[in-house]
């Protein structure tokens, strides 16, 4: 169980953080042990009776230092120690107090060799029955100087793998005390002193331990290029054991740094600003060149308007839009800016200072008259909203469902367009063939107005808050000869028209066709 435990832990090292101990680190731990003891010291069992357990408590000074108690204990039996026992039942407790010094083995390495040394206070329990001088007070106790050497072996940040050699010396140990050689069966001259040896392993938590795995100071920008009298802002960033740092700036060179990184230039020359960590000293640095401010430049000879733009060039608005104008001008020594003295003008739309916007849909065209002969131009495709449901599978005699696919997804399209827009205003026209009465027909086209809406309504566009004008035409505004089939068909149908701010003018749904007029 022991050898796996110390295989396990060897084969986590590979991916252990890079940490080390700081000043208030403390490692709290537990071990087993095995004791070898001096032989004046005999076990009955050795095999069995060599090991035991512990614990230790340790607080470092700086990274390397550290004051370390520790004690232990095991359960084992003196061998023909006491006149007429064959064995003595005893506990040995082990309690030391040393210094360790801790190094670790490479920049990068997860292992840290420690040594130490400090004095020993040892206690042997148990009472020995039938020896009245003995009870109360155990087998007795001594004092000694234990020494430790050993390995710690980070597996993460704060849990650590010790694998410890140890030696206690022993110069007046208990077994040689006149009071129990006097009980004894010692042969041969008494112990003058013991010395026990030790191996013992087991895991520390190391509370408080300084990872500087991500330590590091950067700077930036690295570099600078200001005039005399200029200024440039650095920034910083520290990280000192995980945690964010304090920076620190100063500077080399002409000039002066501020406490948050501002450097003003008092010179030409090259000056370098540092930025160092406050905890980690870790630091980084940005170099400044700085120069003389240059002789000020000639006079610039006057400039020249050269030409002028329209922006937009191009737009797509619906009917009634606005689309807002600004006139730029360009000069001869290469420069631009806005040409407020530039009129406007466009033909068909109505202007309001530089917007324009049109009632009718088609390509239009705008004009600015920059001065100095010179002009610009530019084009509005406008946009309105027309869509014609027909055929013979829809508004049939007396129908007022959209069945054509191709119909639904054109109404689906504009369909979405007015749930984003529902500022737009719509017409929508109902017609009928010549079959039935004008009455009837009035009636029909009306209701075919509102399956329209009725179908925007089903997608979702929010036709009660628009300004939608339902009209019916009746028979009065065919597109092809009801005298046929083919041109009834065409007739059958609905049209859905945008309108800006012109309101569209009422239906006429009793009229004349083919110079007869139709009586309900």
């Amino acid at each position: 169980m022991r050898k796996h435990l110390v295989m396990a832990a060897l084969l986590g090292l590979s991916a252990a953080p890079v940490v080390a101990q700081q000043k208030g680190t403390i490692e709290i731990g537990g071990f087993g042990k095995y004791t070898d003891y001096d032989k004046s010291f005999e076990t009955t069992r050795k095999s069995a009776n060599s090991y035991g357990g512990g614990g230790r408590l340790g607080y470092f000074f700086n990274p390397h230092w550290q004051l370390e108690l520790d004690g232990s204990g095991n359960a084992t039996d003196v061998k023909n120690f006491f006149a007429g026992y064959t064995s003595t039942a005893l506990t040995y407790y082990p309690f030391h107090l040393r210094v360790n010094y801790n190094q670790k083995l490479g920049e990068n390495s997860p292992l840290t060799w420690l040594i130490g040394a400090g004095p020993g206070y040892n206690k042997y329990g148990k009472n020995i029955v039938g020896l009245p001088g003995f009870r109360g007070n155990g087998f007795g106790s001594d004092v000694g100087v234990g020494f430790i050497t050993g390995l710690r072996a980070k597996l993460t940040n704060w849990l650590a793998f010790r694998l410890d050699g140890t030696l206690d010396y022993i110069p007046s140990p208990n077994d040689a005390k006149d009071a129990l050689i006097a009980q004894a069966t010692i042969t041969g001259p008494k112990a003058t002193k013991n010395t026990n040896l030790g191996v013992q392993a087991g895991l520390s938590v190391m509370l408080g331990m300084c990872n500087k795995k991500n330590d590091g100071t950067t700077i930036s920008p690295t570099s600078a290029s200001i005039r005399t009298g200029g200024t440039a802002s650095f920034s910083g960033t520290a990280t000192s054991c995980g945690k964010a740092d304090v920076v620190v700036y100063t500077v080399s060179g002409p000039g002066s740094v501020s406490a948050n990184g501002m450097y003003t230039a008092a010179g030409a020359g090259t000056a370098t600003v540092t930025a160092c960590g406050r905890s980690n000293k870790m630091c980084s640095t940005a170099t400044v060149t700085v120069t003389a401010p240059p002789p000020p430049p000639p006079p610039a000879p006057p400039r020249t308007l050269s030409r002028c733009e329209l922006t937009p060039a191009s737009a797509s608005p619906r009917i009634d839009q606005a689309v807002s104008y600004s006139v730029t001008g360009y000069y001869s020594d290469g420069t631009s800016a806005p040409l407020s003295g530039a009129t406007i003008s466009a033909p068909g739309g109505s202007l309001s200072g530089n917007s324009v916007s049109w009632s009718t849909a088609g390509t239009k065209t705008v004009t600015a008259n920059c001065g100095n002969g010179l002009s610009a131009t530019a084009t509005a495709d406008v946009q309105r909203f027309a869509i014609v449901v027909r055929d013979s599978a829809f508004f049939n005699v007396d129908k007022t469902v959209i069945y054509r696919t191709e119909d639904q997804a054109r109404l689906n399209e504009i369909a979405k367009v007015l749930k984003d827009h529902p500022d737009i205003r719509l017409v929508i026209d109902g017609h009928t063939d010549s079959d039935a009465s004008v009455k009837y027909n009035e009636k029909l086209g009306m209701n075919r107005a509102a399956a329209m809406k009725a179908y925007f309504a089903k997608q979702g566009v929010p036709v009660d808050r628009m300004t939608i004008i339902l009209r019916t035409f009746s028979e009065c505004m065919p597109v092809a000869s009801n005298a046929t089939k083919e041109g009834r068909t065409q007739n059958r149908r609905a049209e859905l028209n945008e309108f800006g701010n012109t309101q569209p003018g009422p239906a006429d749904a009793a009229c004349k066709e083919a110079g007869r007029e139709r009586k309900p």
